[in-house]
């Protein structure tokens, strides 16, 4: 309390206050130090941070190489704010390919900087006001609530499980007279929850009914953040999109999901491309250009040299690169998998989609708490040597301090050694 005395004193945003710690940034420095000077066995392995070991394809390299070569003007100079127009285009097929669904890329997808957060934050700052609601289901990706502060709303969780995520009972429950925006998505980051098509519907009909009500008194309807950086990691039978759905109302007319719903991805988690920092949206016109006025005001546009291997990599001739990197990453989970439904009392629900393993240790938490360990990130820190992240941090408040977050997208060998280490801790811990 100390520190947060101080620094209001200091006058720092009380949004900003309100804000932990970041889960995972800052981590691989953080390990290093604790690594340095240990031999290689005594290491500790970093199966915390989201990314897949798996090496950018080369292709993207070189053709960002002559592009700067060939056109190093168009390198250095001030970007358009929506994005570079030839990117625009590889965006919009990318996604009619993969969704089916066309979007005008003049008018309906905007390019940002900072990757999908960039995308996510613009999208906040075009729809949200102080004292709105948005409904986040958890465990989830945990900046949603903090990036719902830092524009004075208010997030609104609602747990849910690894298999049903969000019901429509569940966000039926959820929504107030405040609520602004709905999170939804693809792949959900920690549990690979991937929606059918059936779900997504029941979600619209909800939706579908209250803003109808809602556009009736003339008030602002209810969007829906879909938000799927990992959709190149379903395998499977991929639902309609949420943006392609409409639902048929009482008088016979269909009401359609696309007005109420900007779709936000990226490259990164898809082809390797982290550091590169690019996303986009797609989204209802008026929408994408309230997010592009607040972008050129926060960050202007998104980094050429990102925009150039964007668009190299949403070429046709890639997707197979995606989906090479997906089926890898799902093969060393499925390993990793196998490794650890071998100890007693430990509980996996397997994912339906992506690279994470959502880990529940709670049969060894009393073990392991009479040791000193509140949690089981700290327990497998220091006894298997091996970093992964608390499941407190995809649901605050909610008691999932015996999950962990296990990222499978390393390689298979170092995966073998993290499940092999695991496995040992747990046994002498006993259940």
């Amino acid at each position: 309390m100390a520190r947060t005395t101080v620094q209001n004193n200091r006058g720092i945003s009380n949004a900003v206050l309100s804000i932990p710690e970041s889960a995972t940034h800052g981590t691989a420095a953080k390990l290093a130090a604790l690594n340095h000077g240990l031999a290689e066995d005594d290491q500790i392995i970093d199966l915390s941070i989201g990314a897949l070991d798996t090496p950018t394809d080369s292709r993207i390299d070189r053709g960002v190489v002559e592009f700067v070569q060939t056109q190093s003007g168009t390198i250095h100079a001030f970007a358009p704010v929506k994005g570079f127009p030839f990117l625009l285009e590889s965006v919009a097929a990318r996604v009619a390919r993969l969704h089916g669904i066309k979007y005008d890329p003049n008018s309906e997808i905007l390019v940002t900087p900072g990757g999908v957060k960039g995308s996510i934050s613009v999208t906040f700052h075009a729809l949200l006001n102080p004292g709105d609601e948005v409904v986040i289901p958890v465990p989830n990706w945990p900046h949603y609530s903090d990036m719902v502060r830092l524009h004075e709303a208010t997030p609104k969780t609602v747990l849910v499980t690894a298999r049903d995520g969000l019901t429509a009972p569940a966000l039926e429950g959820a929504i107030s007279e405040r609520t602004k925006i709905i999170v939804l998505g693809d792949c959900i980051n920690p549990t690979g929850k991937v929606y059918s098509t059936e779900e997504l519907s029941a979600l619209a009909e909800i939706v579908a009914r209250c803003n109808v009500r809602r556009e009736a008194r003339g008030e602002s309807p209810i969007y829906v953040l879909f938000d799927s950086p990992y959709e190149a990691h379903i395998l499977g039978a991929r639902a309609k999109t949420f943006a392609a759905i409409e639902v048929p109302l009482t008088d016979g007319s269909h009401c359609s999901m696309r007005p109420w719903t900007v779709a936000v991805t990226g490259p990164g988690k898809t082809y390797g491309m982290h550091g590169d920092r690019i996303g986009y949206l797609c989204g209802p016109p008026d929408i994408v250009d309230a997010s592009a006025r607040a972008q050129v005001n926060l960050t202007s546009f998104a980094s050429t040299y990102g925009q150039i291997a964007t668009h190299i990599a949403l070429q046709p001739e890639m997707d197979e690169v995606a989906t090479s990197r997906a089926k890898a990453a799902r093969i060393n989970l499925e390993a990793m998998l196998r490794e650890l439904d071998a100890v007693p009392s430990l509980r996996i629900s397997p994912p339906q989609g992506g690279y994470f393993l959502f880990v529940d240790l709670s049969g060894y938490a009393d073990a392991y708490q009479r040791q000193g360990y509140g949690t089981a990130d700290q327990f497998l820190l220091a006894e298997a040597k091996v970093a992964t992240i608390c499941g407190s941090r995809f649901a605050e408040g909610e008691p999932l301090n015996h999950f962990v977050r296990i990222n499978c997208g390393r390689t298979g060998s170092l995966l073998s050694k993290a499940g092999t280490r695991i496995r040992r801790a747990l046994t002498r811990l006993g259940p």
